[in-house]
C-alpha cells in the first residue's frame, strides 16, 4: 500500500468539504422552498394549490420551481459553485439567489442574496428573487 501524497490528500479533504456544502446548501434550499410556501399562504390562503420544488440537475445551478395548479414556472436559481463572471468580473458565490433569465437560465447581472447569509422572505418575494434597485 503506497502513503497519499500532499495533493492527493488536500483533493480529499476538499472533496469532503465540497460534499457537505452541497449538503447544506440542499437543506436551506427545502427551507426556502417552506418558506416561500408559508409567506404564500399566508398572503393567500385561498389560493392553496400552490407549491415550491427545486431540481439539481444542472452542474452549476439549483432550479426552484412554483407550481401552480397545473402551471409550471421558475422562481429563480440558486448557484452551487463559486465562479468569477469574466466579463464583469463579479464573482458569485455558492448559495448566491440569481432571478430566472429563463426556464434554464439564471440573469447574471448581480446576486440578490445568499442562502447561507440568511435572507428576508420580503427581499426574495414569493414571485421571484427581487429586482436590483
Amino acid at each position: 500500500m503506497r502513503n497519499k501524497t500532499k495533493g492527493e490528500i488536500m483533493k480529499l479533504s476538499e472533496l469532503v468539504n465540497e460534499v457537505n456544502n452541497e449538503q447544506e446548501l440542499l437543506q436551506l434550499c427545502d427551507k426556502l422552498c417552506e418558506d416561500l410556501l408559508k409567506e404564500h399562504l399566508k398572503q393567500y390562503p385561498t389560493l392553496t394549490e400552490y407549491s415550491y420544488e427545486y431540481e439539481t440537475r444542472g452542474r452549476k445551478y439549483i432550479k426552484v420551481i412554483q407550481n401552480s395548479g397545473n402551471q409550471r414556472s421558475v422562481w429563480g436559481f440558486i448557484n452551487k459553485k463559486e465562479f468569477k463572471k469574466g466579463s464583469t468580473g463579479i464573482t458569485f458565490r455558492s448559495g448566491d439567489v440569481l432571478k430566472a433569465a429563463g426556464w434554464g437560465t439564471p440573469a447574471l447581472n448581480a446576486p440578490r442574496g445568499n442562502l447561507f447569509d440568511g435572507y428576508d422572505i420580503f427581499g426574495m418575494r414569493k414571485y421571484g428573487p427581487d429586482y436590483l434597485k
